[in-house]
């Protein structure tokens, strides 16, 4: 089954990440029916650092260093090699390693100064 061979690629997922994934091969179900497909085949956390994630049944997160969430370095936040961390991570432009990011602020400011009703960056 799909959902089986999903646990075989990695063996921790999100809900939404494990959706968007059967989505991405034509696969659609109820919230229901996927539930009971997980149940099946892995284990929930209610609780630490693997709240709210599907396991694969037989596979320990706890005991597996590799499975351990690294705090990526700023470095590769901004260079979008990495994921915030944190729920609201805040960045300025600039320090955004993105060839188009960095040619649409490098350009001329359209006007002197900068409002609230002006932040148009498209």
């Amino acid at each position: 089954m799909a959902v089986s061979r999903l646990f075989d690629e990695r063996p921790i997922w999100s809900k939404n990440a494990l959706t968007e994934r059967l989505l991405d091969i034509g696969l659609r179900f109820t919230h229901s029916k996927l539930r009971r497909l997980l149940s099946r085949i892995s284990y929930y956390f209610f609780n630490g650092p693997f709240l709210r994630f599907w396991i694969k049944k037989g596979y320990d997160p706890r005991k597996d260093p590799d499975s351990r969430m690294l705090k990526p370095r700023w470095e590769d936040i901004c260079t979008f090699r990495a994921f915030p961390y944190k729920m609201q991570t805040s960045l300025q432009l600039f320090e955004l390693v993105d060839d188009y990011i960095q040619s649409e602020i490098n350009k001329p400011p359209s006007q002197a100064s900068c409002t609230v009703s002006f932040v148009n960056l498209y």
